[in-house]
């Protein structure tokens, strides 16, 4: 795990070595996220960067959902939790919504990380708040690709 210098710790896990490349960015975003949100001093989160196959497995296991997902986030013993990321699904999402592949793979860490800090999607004005809460956090946030232009999740 890595302590940011602001009192958090954020662990970014990719699970194969093609998603090493999002590492920094996440961490970054992520750490943003926390800032933002005020989120508590000391609190620790892990990122798991992986496929469809492995965020399948989670989605059946522990919502009932057969088939992969985008990001799966959810309390853990560590005082905040963990976002579990399926950066193939970013990549299909990346390119709907005009996005750069790093940037919907950090747009997907964010809203699961905001999920860990209360912030709810189940009504479409909560999804609404919640994504202009996302592109405003992740416009702040200097990713290595500067493509910030593209459209945002409706």
């Amino acid at each position: 795990m890595a302590e940011t210098n602001t009192g958090y710790v954020i662990d970014v896990l990719p699970s194969v070595t093609t998603f090493e490349r999002f590492r920094a960015p996440v961490a970054r975003c992520v750490e943003a996220a926390l800032r933002a949100e005020n989120g508590p001093f000391g609190s620790q989160i892990a990122v798991v960067l992986c496929g469809d196959a492995e965020i399948a497995l989670y989605h059946e296991r522990f919502m009932s959902i057969p088939g992969p997902t985008d990001v799966i986030s959810w309390a853990a013993d560590a005082p905040l939790g963990d976002v579990m990321v399926s950066c193939e699904t970013a990549r299909r999402q990346a390119a709907a919504y005009g996005n750069s592949w790093e940037r919907e793979v950090c747009v997907l860490a964010v809203h699961g990380t905001l999920h860990l800090l209360g912030w709810s999607d189940h009504n479409s004005e909560d999804r609404h708040e919640m994504q202009v809460r996302v592109d405003a956090i992740i416009d702040g946030c200097h990713t290595r690709e500067p493509d910030y232009s593209g459209g945002h999740h409706p």
